[in-house]
């Protein structure tokens, strides 16, 4: 039903503007574009988010996203105010969002899909985050390279977004991009005192951490969250493993739920 009415209000304005010369034609749907930006109100806990809703896709976020994750809203909701966060496949910017407006200190939003890298920074901008919220359009992975990444759609808020490691089908769609492993992107902007990581991008979890070794050893990283994807328990084992070894325990301090997510905290000396 909602398909049939959009392409009947579709056609009416079509139908209403047609007699109008080109570039006016242009204009007067351009306006009406405009007017009719969707954004929509969302309640987390307390507090309240304008998120962009362009397509169909980015509904899910301000529908389910909100609730999805409990676990993530209680770790975020733990942050300090003087807290860096650094959201790896921070999508649409939901997760960057609420822990600005937690009232951390500084919050870097990574994210390689230039469809919800346009929309993660209008809802920055919208939420007057732009002081405390550093978008970043790269992909993120063990080495800094050129490399084929594949974009799960051109719709915003899309998941199933990877770094190709084979030949593509020839209907995909992809794009070349500049990657960067964490401590060399961190190093060239200058970026430190991070205090909590967060990495969910689609199966590349465990190359990425290896291109993090820096930012694990630096004591001032408290929790690691990771969304594990491995394929079988050995995958997932290694994960955690190369987590460990730089002083850290999985905990579920924050509760459980139904997601891939693993939480790691720094042991006490």
């Amino acid at each position: 039903m909602t398909k049939t009415l959009a392409r009947l209000l579709n056609g009416l304005i079509r139908l209403i503007t047609a007699f109008l010369p080109r570039w006016k034609r242009l204009t007067v749907r351009a306006r009406l574009y405009d007017k009719l930006l969707p954004f929509e109100m969302v309640k987390v806990g307390e507090k309240s988010l304008k998120l962009f809703i362009p397509d169909r896709t980015c509904i899910y976020w301000a529908k389910e996203g909100p609730d999805s994750e409990p676990v993530t809203n209680a770790w975020i909701k733990s942050f300090s105010p003087d807290d860096t966060f650094v959201d790896i496949g921070a999508n649409i910017g939901l997760y960057s969002l609420m822990a600005a407006a937690h009232g951390v200190s500084k919050v870097y939003a990574v994210e390689p899909n230039p469809f919800s890298f346009a929309v993660l920074a209008r809802n920055i901008y919208c939420n007057g985050f732009d002081s405390i919220i550093t978008p970043l359009c790269l992909a993120m992975n063990e080495n800094s390279s050129m490399v084929t990444f594949k974009l799960g759609g051109m719709q915003a808020g899309t998941i199933g977004n990877e770094i190709a490691s084979e030949d593509l089908h020839p209907d995909s769609i992809s794009l070349t991009a500049a990657s960067f492993s964490v401590d060399e992107l961190f190093r060239i902007q200058k970026i430190s005192g991070v205090n909590h990581l967060k990495i969910d991008i689609d199966g590349l979890e465990l190359e990425i951490l290896r291109g993090s070794a820096g930012l694990l050893s630096d004591p001032a990283l408290k929790t690691i969250l990771v969304e594990d994807n491995s394929e079988n328990d050995r995958d997932g084992m290694a994960l955690s493993s190369f987590i460990e070894q730089f002083g850290f325990r999985q905990t579920d301090a924050w509760g459980h739920d139904t997601s891939n997510n693993k939480i790691f905290s720094r042991r006490s000396s």
